[in-house]
């Protein structure tokens, strides 16, 4: 009786155990660190619409694409790799291992230059935006 509770004790606080449940919180909390986690892209641009104003709204459409998604990587693109727990796992960076994007980079280049798009009222183009990154891994992979 005695060995059976010690087991039923190990196994009930078992650190490996603990860590994977821990894990698969992360991936179903709307919160972490007491900041909103987006579920999707569309929620993505939700909370960006909630917290830039027009004006900054109007700068981002007078700019390239291209100048706006290599200016934002290290502004809100590292915010959002950092608050959103796209490093550490998060329903958003589950949503997007859902289709196919693994680097927390490629998932902030996505929901920037679809913001981007959204913004400008021009087609996101979600696919090509997976294969391009997808592409650029399998070229590393045949390289290493």
């Amino acid at each position: 009786m005695k060995l059976i509770f010690i087991f039923l004790l190990l196994f009930l606080h078992n650190p490996i155990t603990s860590f994977a449940q821990k894990q698969e919180r992360r991936f179903t909390k709307d919160k972490l660190q007491g900041n909103y986690i987006p579920t999707d892209l569309q929620d993505c641009f939700k909370q960006i619409d909630k917290f830039w104003n027009d004006s900054i709204k109007n700068e981002v459409k007078r700019t390239t694409e291209k100048k706006f998604t290599a200016k934002q990587h290290f502004g809100i693109g590292l915010w959002m790799r950092n608050n959103w727990q796209l490093w550490k796992g998060s329903r958003l960076s589950k949503y997007f291992n859902g289709i196919g994007i693994f680097h927390p980079d490629d998932m902030s280049g996505i929901i920037l230059t679809s913001y981007y798009r959204y913004l400008k009222g021009a087609d996101i183009d979600l696919q090509s935006q997976i294969m391009f990154y997808q592409d650029y891994w399998k070229k590393q992979q045949i390289h290493n």
